[in-house]
């Protein structure tokens, strides 16, 4: 969790008394779901920010082991305090660091909390600790409620959108997160077995005290009673005398209807061989064939110039040599037949058989070969290795078994070599090459909201925030000359572009023609095979395993 709300002893003890237990339909619903995917037995349940307990105690007669997690004690002791449940415990801790093996946990749920998560680090915790066929079950409900009673409905429904009205300025964006339904963080979620249900309306007879309670439990109520204790409280003293004005009643015991309308978001993790590897799901967006083929198409290749500067660092280290060089996640192989030249062996390696088919079809050097395997569990022995590179890949792997991969397979002064470019290329022609890149960076923004989120907002950025101890050089331009057609292309090979035509192939059409269109008019052409100079900007950096590790 990214935002800490709920630790008030205070705050804690309205949530045990006054938040609702899930209704029986969406209980029902998941674990239906769960038997369906899955089957049983239905041993370890983990409900993640778990608050005081209503939604974990709910899953108790599901399940032989059930865990809820918060990040705050205090709500955690209420939840603590609640007897009766043996096979039911608590722990603090974090949506992003869960305390559980890998391939552990049957049913991962979040109840009205997925939103305060940090969704990457969640998403991969979440593919870490879940079983093959395990199942992610996130709910809550959005603000859009109904308050019913005889023929004041209406005005009720008034109130409470005054109400709405005054804590706006205090709600996080988080809430905002919640109030979508929590749509990117389904759109994150790397698994194909997926579904995402927005309405599920459930009828409560609560009383008018229940509702006002309900109401002091919001984080942007909080938020404000924090700014301004005396008005927080006079909006609710003021919020409850006007409904029994309006309802003509004088007991704040009086029940009226409160109709919500939950979401669930229900996900399955895929039955892989290799269950705990993130980096051979979250990468599973290059393996159609025609994407494959685009690849191999359009894609840019690190340039000579590059590729010797490489070389030259791994010449550089005494007793280095040029045996094997393994380059990893290689894709349809640009990079690996750069390579060749300078070393006994080359293989390149890759999860998807549709990138390595095509490597080995357009590509027929002796001492070039591919072999299909996940970065972090490369098939070469301890110490064999020479030269470990990963060019436009290193993103998608799960960062740090990769590098325990590669330190293990390197020899004693092998080189590790990590290469990307970032997504703002420029275009240059003639004397309109401003015009162009202005377009060219409509493109990119179009496709931002497609953009994985395992990718951060920038490569350049998530590089060097993993590794923010090493020095990068100067931005490293590779230029080259290719139709527009090319250049448009490679664009297409993105995932944020793969991801947008998925979701709806005729905008991703649209975009890509009218990007095109645009481009040849600001170039005076007509022809998209009307050549450009495409300037993509590299960086890299570059390691040694030392003599004595």
């Amino acid at each position: 969790m990214t935002e800490r709300l709920f630790e008030e002893k205070q705050h804690a003890s309205l949530y045990q008394k006054y938040r609702f237990d899930p209704p029986d339909e969406l209980k029902d619903l998941i674990i239906q779901y769960l038997d369906k995917k899955k089957g049983k037995p239905h041993q370890l349940a983990v409900d993640l920010g778990c608050g005081t307990g209503q939604n974990s105690r709910s899953l108790t007669k599901y399940f032989e082991q059930v865990v809820g997690i918060d990040v705050s004690e205090s709500q955690v002791a209420e939840a603590r305090a609640v007897s009766g449940f043996p096979n039911l415990s608590y722990r603090v801790g974090t949506a992003e660091e869960l305390p559980f093996p890998d391939g552990s946990v049957d049913l991962l749920t979040a109840a009205s909390a997925a939103h305060w998560f940090d969704a990457e680090r969640f998403i991969k915790e979440a593919i870490r600790v879940l079983k093959p066929r395990g199942c992610l079950a996130l709910f809550g409900y959005g603000d859009s409620m109904d308050i019913h009673f005889e023929s004041c409905g209406d005005r009720l429904n008034n109130i409470y959108e005054d109400v709405k009205q005054i804590l706006l300025p205090y709600t996080s964006s988080k809430v905002n997160v919640a109030n979508s339904k929590l749509k990117d963080l389904f759109e994150a979620i790397p698994f194909p077995d997926k579904e995402r249900i927005e309405i599920i309306p459930v009828k409560l007879q609560l009383s008018i005290k229940a509702v006002i309670g309900y109401f002091e439990t919001f984080s942007m109520y909080q938020a404000y009673l924090r700014a301004d204790p005396s008005a927080a409280t006079a909006l609710l003293e003021r919020t409850t005398s006007r409904f029994l004005e309006e309802m003509k009643v004088s007991s704040t015991e009086t029940k009226v209807d409160f109709i919500m309308e939950y979401y669930c978001v229900l996900a399955c993790k895929p039955d892989f061989l290799t269950c705990t590897s993130l980096s051979k799901m979250a990468v599973r967006l290059f393996e159609d064939k025609e994407h494959a083929n685009s690849y191999w198409k359009y894609r840019i290749s690190p340039s000579e110039e590059l590729i010797g500067k490489v070389l030259q660092f791994h010449r550089s280290n005494k007793n280095s040599a040029n045996d094997l060089a393994v380059d990893v996640g290689c894709g349809s192989g640009q990079g690996t037949l750069l390579l060749a030249p300078h070393f006994t062996h080359v293989v390149g390696t890759d999860i998807s058989p549709a990138q390595l088919g095509m490597g080995r079809k357009n590509v027929n050097i002796p001492n070039i070969s591919y072999r299909e395997s996940p970065a972090e569990e490369l098939p070469f022995e301890d110490g064999s290795v020479d030269l470990v590179t990963a060019m436009s890949a290193f993103h998608w792997f799960d960062h740090s078994r990769f590098l325990q991969e590669a330190h293990r397979v390197l020899k004693p002064h092998g080189c590790l070599a990590v290469l990307n470019y970032t997504m703002d290329m420029e275009l240059s022609y003639r004397d309109c090459s401003e015009n162009l890149n202005h377009i060219c960076n409509e493109f990119y923004a179009a496709l931002r909201p497609f953009r994985n989120p395992y990718l951060g907002s920038s490569s350049f950025e998530l590089y060097k925030k993993t590794y923010d101890s090493l020095q990068y050089p100067d931005i490293f331009w590779v230029k080259k000359t290719v139709a527009l057609s090319g250049y448009v292309g490679m664009v297409e090979s993105f995932s944020a572009f793969q991801a947008l035509l998925k979701k709806d192939p005729e905008e991703a059409r649209r975009l890509s023609q009218d990007i095109e269109q645009r481009l040849l008019r600001a170039m005076g052409a007509t022809s998209s095979e009307t050549e450009v100079i495409m300037g993509v900007k590299y960086f890299y950096f570059l390691a040694c395993k030392p003599e004595n590790d």
